[in-house]
Order: C-alpha cells, then structure tokens, then sequence
C-alpha cells in the first residue's frame, strides 16, 4: 500500500486499512477488490448456495429485511429473529420467501428479543444444537431508538438500548464462538457484519446510540487480543444516511438538504447490496485474515455542522407549513363565507360513508376469434351426449370461494369479505322496511340479534375478530359438531360387578344377547304373558360403563359457526330430512 493512497479523496463507499498510529484510512487496493466483488454481483449475481446466515432486526422497511431478501435469492438458509411475533410478521416473511427464495434457500423466523441474556443463549442452543447448523454469516441488526434522549434524561430505555446495540452484540458473538468449539467448527469461521455509524452524537437526542456504536469499534482489537481467528471474522460496515429505516424514518425529510451539502443517501435496498458485497469471496478471504473496515457513509462522517444543518432544514419546513397552513385556513374562510351553504352541503356530504361493492369475479369470455388454436377438437365429442358442468360451489371452513381467496391470498379479509362472512355465520340480515326501533323505512344490513341498524362500513370493525375465531381451521366447538366435545370423549370402559344386582325389564332380543355374553353370571326369564323378559346381572358379570377421557386431537377444519342452509334458500322440510353432505352439495 502506497503513502499517497492516503491522501486521496474517498469515494462514497470504500474500503480502509488500518495505519500505525490506529486509523482507518482509504485503501485503494483492498476498495478495488471491493469494487470488483459489486461488479460480479451485479452483473453475474452471487451464490449463497450451502451457507447458513442469522440476521437480527430484520423488519419491515429495514436493511436487515434487504439482507435477508438477497441471501434467500443466493440460495442461503437463514434464520430471521423479530421481537415482534406475530400473524402479520409471519405473513410479512412468508410473502418475502414466496417472492425472493430461490432453489435450496430456507428462512425460518423465530422470536428473539435482543436484550434477554436468556434469549441469547437459547438462540444460540437453537440454531447449533436443534437445527444443526454452523453459522456462516451474522448480522446482529437489532436497534431500538431513543429519540429525545439526551445527556440529562437519560432513563432505562436509554440503558436497555445500549443492552441491545453493545452488550448482547458482543454477548451473542461470544456464544457463538463458545458453540464452534463446543461441536468443532474451527476453521469455518462466522462472517459477522457489525452495524457502525458515523453518528457519534453528532446528531444529539439520541441517548446512547452513539456510544454503543463507538464501543463496537473495539471488537476490531478483541478479534486479536482474545483469539477469535478461526471461529469468527469481523466485518465493520459504517452505515451512512439510509433513508426509511426505523432509526431515520424521524429524518427523512431533511434528507434533500443533507445531499445538497455533497452527502449520498442510500436506500434499504442500496445499503443491503453494499453489504452484501462484503460477503463477495474476494473481501471475505480479506476478513478471514484480518477485520475488515468499509465506511458506506457516503461523505457524512465529513460533514461538518450536520446537527446545525438538519435543525436549519427542520426549521425552515416547519415555518413553511406554518407559512401553508395559514394560506388555506384564510382561502377556506373566505369560500365558507361566500359559498356557505354549498361548504354546508358538502360537509354533511363528506359524513356519509361508502358502501361496500359486493361482486362475483366471473372469468371473461374469449371470442370465438380468439379459440382458433383449439378448433382441432371440434367434432372429437358429441355433445348431446356429455356432461358439461359449467359452474361450481364451494362450502368450507373459510365459507366459500371469494372469501377463502381472501384468507390465502392478503391474510385478511376486507370490507366485503366480511359482509359475506357475517352473513353466512347469520350475524346480520338483509332488511327492507321500517324499522321497530324509529318506525322510518330503511334498506340495508341489520343485526340479526338487535335488529339495529349496521353500516357496511362498521361490518368489519364490529364482527371481523369474532368471525376470525368461529372460521378456519380451529378449536372444536362442541355445538358444531353434534355435542363431540374432545375434552370429555365419550368411551366405554369394561367393569366386573361385585354383587348381584337387581332385576330390570329388557325385551326377549336383548335378553337373549345378554345371556350370550355373560353366560352364566346373567339369569334371565320371561314375565308370564306379557312378552318382556326380566334380566339380572350376576357377581362378576362384565358391563361397559361410559366415561369421559380427553382426547389429543382438538382443532379441526369446522364450517363456520351459525352455518344454515335455510339461509341459501333451501326450504326447512328439506332440510330436515336430507343429510348435511348433501345440503352442501345443493
């Protein structure tokens, strides 16, 4: 490395050595290599194919997520941690793997919170020792922001963020590199990618953030002094400005300004590519060998004045709001003046709510023009002779067809969703008349058990949870299913009387078949002419008593709750009759 690389302006995203004197300086050789490493990803991708990779804060919105994206395109395995887990979570990871995962990748997403010591260790154990995997790649990304913290508020939060960004980073490298020893792992050693920042209380009320990040920076000693080489290597990335993220998205509209004064921004998806590109062999041989530093700042570790620029910028964009907003409280007033009957008839306008647009999706025909490719099948059938089934049904534990579509396909179900399902589950009905409660006329969704009125816009709000819990697959409702409750299965259980007991009435038939299998520990005879027979169990005759046992299998694919076949127009009598298969056929 030459003196004068020194000395040369950087680019926005680069590589650093360390000096004798302990900075990290602008290494063209080792940023070229970088370079050529984004050159090979972005014009011939790059395989993840074999890799194993636990990526830590890694919501919606975040760098972590654009990580985890572009190691499932690589073909990697990853475990994703959320502190957050929930359905939409599952959901918001499911989408991402349905999209992103490509031929051998797997993601498996687990709850973790970054600031439990217990966590930690379980993680760890987890990822080792159930799964059986050796961790490739690390990106312990989790963070908690602490906006308005400063020097004389600093509180728990504060401490618990410092717990997650510092101390449990460095705990979690620590298990890990304890469990590459513990199943002899040396020689692969965890690429592990440490979120750095030029922020080093450069912006202010932020509490500790700048701190953790600073105390990160000594891992680049620790790697020596405490022997990691061969369990885990360090990659620093010195993330700049990225707009979006949880952290910045307080920021992001002073952005503009901070790349007016020569600062590159980046994007989620920017800033993962950047990472990525630290995964590259070519910088990955470097970090195996010795930590690697890449400052992606973009130039704001330069910018001097940052906090001065962001207040100005921020005090500029509020005096203009001010500025607007009194612009058109004045043109209001002065059109409610002129105009206020029409601004009187367009507010009360403005009240109404809209209605839902309950629809059936038909496929759309094609032209006879358009079925040229299929007029070599005229003439193969007769078809006066065949069956030509041209609609079908659908009843199941989501209801039918549109709203089953709903639940796989958005997770969710919308305004109409709910409607139909609150129909079918019998919450609410249809009314054309005059209501009992003020005698007016009225069309539209009652209440079935009220006979209040229900906007369509107010459907979802007050019946969604309760059609989530009573659709789908879910616990056994005993009413739904004939009284079957799993949890007092019935079963007969085989008990040995200990005396004889007293006489009952049964008729000649079941006289007879209690004779056959007692035999002799059953006296029967007839009651003279009356035709019934008199039966008498013996001591130690066998009889099956019926007891209630608790079975493992509690959930099962019901159809919704309050289901009714009446309600689709099939008259009572037929209904009675006729079994539930074939209801739901007709």
């Amino acid at each position: 490395m030459s003196d004068d690389s020194h000395h040369d302006i950087p680019p926005h995203i680069h590589l650093c050595e360390k000096s004798k004197n302990g900075q990290w300086l602008y290494d063209k050789q080792l940023s070229s290599t970088y370079y050529d490493g984004l050159s090979d990803i972005n014009q011939q991708g790059t395989s993840f194919v074999g890799r194993t990779a636990l990526v830590t804060g890694c919501g919606r919105g975040s760098i972590g997520a654009e990580i985890v994206r572009s190691l499932l395109m690589g073909g990697a395995k990853v475990l994703a941690t959320t502190s957050s887990y929930s359905r939409q979570t599952t959901l918001f990871f499911e989408g991402m793997y349905r999209k992103y995962g490509s031929r051998g990748s797997e993601l498996m997403v687990v709850p973790f919170n970054q600031g439990s010591v217990q966590d930690i260790d379980s993680l760890v154990a987890f990822v080792f020792g159930q799964l059986g995997w050796d961790l490739d790649y690390v990106f312990p990304f989790a963070a908690v922001s602490d906006i308005g913290s400063t020097v004389d508020n600093l509180g728990s939060h504060s401490e618990l963020a410092l717990r997650v960004m510092l101390t449990n980073v460095l705990r979690l490298l620590g298990r890990i590199k304890l469990a590459k020893a513990k199943y002899k792992s040396v020689g692969r050693p965890a690429l592990v990618v440490l979120p750095l920042s030029p922020n080093h209380g450069n912006f202010g009320g932020d509490g500790l953030y700048g701190e953790s990040k600073i105390a990160l920076e000594t891992v680049f000693n620790r790697w020596t002094s405490e022997m990691w080489r061969g369990y885990i290597s360090i990659a620093g990335a010195v993330i700049g400005w990225t707009r979006g993220t949880g952290l910045m998205s307080a920021n992001n509209l002073v952005a503009e300004s901070i790349e007016n004064a020569g600062v590159r921004t980046f994007s989620p998806r920017e800033m993962a590519f950047n990472i990525c590109g630290l995964l590259n062999p070519r910088v990955a041989c470097v970090a195996h060998q010795q930590p690697v530093w890449a400052d992606f700042s973009g130039g704001l570790n330069q910018l001097t004045q940052l906090n001065a620029i962001v207040d100005s910028e921020r005090s500029r964009i509020k005096t203009k709001c001010g500025v607007l907003q009194r612009i058109v409280e004045g043109i209001t007033y002065e059109y409610t003046t002129q105009y206020r009957g029409l601004f009187t008839n367009s507010a009360a306008q403005n009240d109404i709510k809209l209605l839902a647009k309950l629809q059936n999706h038909f496929p759309a025909t094609k032209r006879y023009e358009d079925l040229q490719n299929l007029h070599y099948l005229q003439g193969m059938v007769n078809l006066d002779k065949v069956v030509v089934v041209t609609g079908y049904g659908e009843v199941g534990p989501h209801g039918n067809a549109n709203t089953r579509w709903e639940f796989e396909a958005f997770g969710e179900l919308s305004t109409e969703g709910c409607i139909e399902l609150a129909w079918i589950m019998g919450l609410i009905k249809h009314h054309n008349g005059l209501l009992p409660s003020t005698g007016q006329h009225y069309i539209g969704w009652v209440d079935s058990k009220s006979n209040e009125p229900v906007l369509d816009a107010d459907i979802k709000e007050r019946y969604h949870e309760y059609i989530l819990a009573h659709t789908g697959i879910r616990l056994i409702e005993p009413e739904l299913v004939n009284g079957y409750d799993p949890n007092k299965k019935m079963v007969l259980r085989e008990v040995s009387i200990e005396h004889d007991m007293e006489p009952f009435e049964a008729s000649a038939e079941e006289a007879a078949a209690f004779k056959q299998s007692n035999g002799d520990k059953v006296d029967i005879w007839e009651n003279g002419d009356s035709g019934s027979w008199s039966v008498r169990f013996l001591k130690g005759a066998l009889i099956r008593v019926p007891a209630a046992v608790s079975a493992d299998r509690l959930v099962a694919g019901l159809l919704p709750t309050g289901w009714n076949a009446e309600r689709f127009g099939i008259p009572d009598d037929v209904v009675k009759q006729v079994d539930p298969v074939t209801l739901f056929a007709l």
